[in-house]
């Protein structure tokens, strides 16, 4: 193209052609951009636009000419364009000098302004590869894997043919040291995803699934968080590897978790660690010998030596112990004999090699012979690798001095990784000063017997996991166990009740990153004071402070089921009133998003709003009416919801609480819009809409629930399009989307693709924007749990199936309606039931059809579910129409009255397409081309969404006919 800075045209078939611009490289041939050596990911059609832009770099490409390239057999809103540019901007960034790559040139298009090299690439040259990072968790090694190379060769080897492989052996052997190895290794060479899943500071088995979506950084709001996780990893396209570690106190739990991620996921393997096997279907076990310890022999020197695992790793421990240890040829017999007695356990040989910083080697062979005597009359049942190693930390144990033995034992009572103020809270008393227990940690630390984590700004500390067990031994010998315990709950919920209000603050990761791991504290200050040893009320009161934490880490079904244990506990506790009420609009909310079962929502709000009502405290009443009357809207009860909002906005509007007031607003509005009421509803709306621009405020009841500016958004967006008013329905579907999506709030996010931009995209005709929808929302739902979304997500997928003439569709939104049946999730239903009935038509059963719309009409009017009763009446007369029955007229002017009755233009529109093709066929041309064009005349002339173009052709044919 002339005054192209180069030719603009596509190479020849004996060249490919890469563009370059600042970091960036360009590839059409390959759908691929690269900033650097990391792939770029963008869609298709941001792609597309990239591209027509870089081959035509400074000049304006218009919007129709952009159009055309990315939506070749489309027709299109400008809004569509707009959204596409904005990710498309998002991705590059800026270039250097803050210089934007892409320019708007106002009315008209689009131009690319940075400097763009082209390079052609002869055929069959190597074209520019993007590597595939691979995500992970794991943790950094603390330590290299001494004497191991064999057998983590061997694994990874094991693990291409093998879907389950446990590595078994006794603790302290160093499996998990081999598993990391392996994972490590599994991550490096970059086609595997890898999740670490530490299962140590579980307590209970349940929990298994939500420790690895934990792992994995899933938010999941789920009843069944191992369906969630299946889910996910079925979607996944990369090849997945789980490492579940420390499974010997959840073996069951974790057989059933393995089991169920293989099944789903045919790329997913997993490699667990445990001291027994899981007995898993399909599960391959390796047992983890000991390390190899030398024969004896008086003449062994240290160059043999040396060539057996155990000496090799007891030497590396030493020399970072003892800088510049370098054993004799005279001390490799005596080296040889220590690593022996302690049967080549890998943490054995460690601690023992960390004292060579105070004894020499005979010193500690002499002194470990002695502790091995001691302690050779141990518990006849225990296993001998076992007494061994526990002989080795009880003799590690006595070489401390006493202070430091206490900050050990009493450190135990902590079930993961700790801070140095917790620790010093803790572990404290009348004898032992903060001060000397921060001396204590830093000597252990020194010792290797507790680890310090620095990757994060605030230090914390962990145990090895046998360490830790023996010091929690230690404690009760000492008879500290039940009084440490107690001081570690209270701790917590001092710490708790000083944070309380930084959980519903915009989140700042450093702060979370130091707190959100505490909920392990949390989980066994909780076990203890449920316990017959425990005390109730201590552990009523750290449930209802923990509550904002279970939120922020997006872990609503344990909060539910944590809820639910304290109030069991609370009934025998009437005192604590207040608890009780926060505790029940908690289980409210939890449990509406988990397991849609709107009675227990509705009996968890009653019994909160009693009490708040006892207590006067209005905050709370309307927090406890909040989540009813979510479920009764979701349900699709839209007439008790009706009723129940009344109640809400007049203690609202009472109390002058306008963040409740907007969201009583919104919610009704959303049932107004249900029931027909479209005028009421969308003036409800723009209020809401105004406050919110207005005040730039984020209600505090929706924290919980749904974003309510999104929300908002695409309820306008929905009542505009029933009103007819499509472009502004579509530039509000996707404001929402985008600023959904800029949230990353998962809730809002499926909220908005649910009720908005899938629904009106499939109605515009523009199939393809509400797939690529569609993809995303399935995502969200599997990633998170959402079981609220999961049956309009399968209803929605059905619906496009079949609007694409693919059968199969018809047998999923079959599902999907038996789905939203079965988990009383009435919202939009009929909906649903109309498009099953639609598609059974389309498939040639009308009998089929005939009956499914029947129940639908029956519902709609049994709820005042109004909304889509014209839609459904058409249905129902196309119906009878195909099976030649006179009562396809009467349906279809029924539809339109009603239609014109609530103001619903669109619907309108379809009835009289519907009319007017049935008076055509009757010879009544000149009566349908009048019905017609009455109604197409009321939308705009530059409106192109499918059924005015459907609508203007037949008016077209109509006028030849005549």
């Amino acid at each position: 193209m002339p005054g192209s800075p180069f030719d603009s045209g596509p190479a020849d078939d004996a060249t490919a052609v890469v563009y370059l611009f600042a970091s960036f490289r360009l590839v059409p041939s390959q759908q691929m951009l690269l900033d650097g050596d990391v792939r770029v990911l963008i869609g298709g059609r941001a792609f597309e636009l990239l591209t027509a832009l870089v081959e035509r770099r400074g000049e304006l490409v218009t919007k129709q000419e952009l159009m055309a390239r990315a939506w070749p057999r489309a027709v299109v809103e400008d809004s569509n364009l707009k959204v596409h540019i904005a990710a498309l901007r998002k991705a590059l960034g800026k270039a250097p000098n803050d210089q934007r790559f892409v320019a708007t040139v106002v009315g008209r298009g689009y131009q690319f302004v940075a400097p763009v090299e082209r390079e052609a690439i002869p055929s069959g040259a190597d074209l520019p590869q993007a590597p595939h990072a691979a995500s992970h968790n794991l943790p950094a090694a603390l330590v290299r894997p001494v004497g191991r190379t064999g057998t983590i060769r061997t694994l990874l080897d094991r693990l291409t043919r093998a879907r389950i492989l446990t590595v078994a052996g006794p603790g302290g052997i160093g499996k998990t040291t081999v598993a990391l190895a392996v994972a490590h290794q599994r991550e490096q060479a970059g086609r595997h995803d890898v999740w670490f899943v530490n299962l140590s500071r579980l307590s209970d088995a349940r929990f298994v699934p939500h420790a690895v979506a934990h792992a994995m950084g899933l938010a999941v709001h789920s009843d069944d968080i191992l369906q969630a996780l299946t889910n996910t990893f079925r979607l996944q396209r990369r090849p997945q590897l789980v490492v579940l570690d420390n499974c010997e106190h959840v073996i069951e739990a974790a057989a059933v978790v393995a089991e169920k991620l293989i099944a789903a996921a045919p790329c997913l393997t997993v490699l667990a660690t445990s001291r027994e096997p899981l007995q898993a279907t399909g599960e391959h076990v390796y047992r983890l010998e000991p390390l190899e310890s030398p024969p004896d022999s008086v003449s062994l020197t240290m160059a043999e030596a040396l060539r057996y695992s155990a000496v090799e790793l007891f030497v590396a421990r030493a020399e970072a112990a003892r800088g510049g240890f370098m054993p004799t040829d005279e001390e490799a017999p005596l080296l040889a004999r220590i690593c022996r007695r302690l049967d080549g356990i890998a943490l054995a040989i460690e601690l023992a090699a960390t004292r060579l910083d105070a004894f020499g080697v005979r010193e500690l062979f002499e002194l470990l012979d002695d502790r091995f005597g001691t302690l050779a009359q141990g518990r006849r049942t225990a296993p001998e690798r076992q007494k061994t190693l526990l002989a080795t930390l009880d003799w590690s144990h006595q070489l401390l001095p006493e202070a430091e033995r206490v900050v050990l034992r009493r450190l135990g009572v902590f079930p993961a990784a700790f801070s140095l103020e917790s620790a010093a809270a803790v572990a404290s008393d009348a004898q032992l000063t903060h001060a000397g227990v921060i001396d204590a940690i830093a000597s252990l630390v020194a010792k290797s017997m507790l680890s310090a984590n620095l990757s994060h700004a605030s230090v914390r500390y962990r145990f090895l996991d046998t360490m830790r067990d023996y010091a929690r031994r230690k404690l009760a010998e000492a008879g500290e166990l039940n009084a440490l315990r107690r001081r570690h709950a209270e701790h917590f919920v001092a710490l708790y009740a000083r944070v309380e209000d930084c959980w519903n603050r915009p989140p700042d990761e450093r702060w979370l990153s130091d707190h959100l791991p505490t909920i392990d504290d949390v989980r066994a200050a909780l076990g203890w004071a449920f316990s017959p040893q425990g005390d109730a009320a201590l552990g009523i009161g750290l449930t209802v402070l923990a509550i904002p934490a279970w939120i922020r880490a997006s872990s609503l079904e344990e909060c539910r089921g944590r809820v639910e244990e304290a109030l069991r506990h609370a009934q025998a506790l009437p005192a604590l009133e207040a608890e009780r009420m926060r505790l029940y609009t908690a289980l409210a909310a939890s449990a509406l998003y988990t397991r849609g079962m709107v009675s227990q929502v509705e009996a968890a709000s009653r019994h909160a709003l009693a009490i708040a009502q006892r207590l006067g405290d209005t905050g709370f009443q309307l927090r406890s009416l909040f989540p009813a009357c979510c479920g009764l809207v979701y349900a699709g009860r839209h007439r008790d919801a009706d009723a129940l909002l009344e109640t809400f906005r007049a203690i609202a509007s009472t109390s002058g609480d306008e963040d409740a007031m907007s969201e009583g607003s919104r919610l009704t509005a959303f049932a107004w819009h249900h029931m027909g009421r479209q005028a009421e509803a969308r003036q409800l709306l723009a209020g809401v809409l105004e406050a919110f621009d207005a005040q730039c405020r984020q209600s505090q009841l929706s924290d919980n629930h749904v974003s309510g500016r999104e929300g908002t958004r695409s309820l306008m967006a929905s009542v505009l399009w029933f009103q007819g008013c499509a472009e502004r329905a579509l530039e509000e579907a996707y404001r929402a989307r985008r600023d959904a999506e800029a949230s990353g709030h998962a809730l809002t996010i499926g909220y908005v693709l649910v009720f908005a931009f899938i629904p009106l995209t499939f109605h515009a005709g523009d199939l393809d924007a509400a797939e690529e929808a569609l993809d995303i929302l399935q995502d969200c739902v599997a990633k998170n749990g959402l079981a609220l979304f999961d049956a309009m997500a399968r209803g929605l997928h059905g619906a496009l199936l079949i609007e694409r003439n693919e059968r199969q569709g018809l047998t999923i939104l079959h599902d999907a309606l038996a789905q939203l049946e079965r988990e009383h999730l009435g919202m939009r239903q009929t909906l649903f039931a109309g498009l099953y009935a639609h598609g059974l038509l389309r498939f040639g059963r009308r009998a089929d059809a005939q009956a499914a719309i029947d129940d639908a009409l029956a519902r709609a009017k049994q709820h005042d579910e109004l909304w889509n009763l014209p839609e459904l009446l058409r249905i129902a007369g196309e119906i009878r129409a195909a099976s030649g029955g006179g009562a396809a007229e009467g349906l279809f002017t029924q539809a339109l009255d009603v239609a014109r009755q609530q103001g619903a233009l669109f619907l309108e529109l379809r009835a009289a397409k519907s009319l007017a093709r049935l008076k055509h066929a009757q010879g009544e041309s000149d009566h349908a081309h009048a019905l017609l064009s009455a109604v197409c005349e009321r939308f705009p002339s530059n409106c192109a969404i499918v059924d005015v173009r459907e609508a203007r052709a037949l008016l077209d044919s109509l006028r030849a006919a005549d």
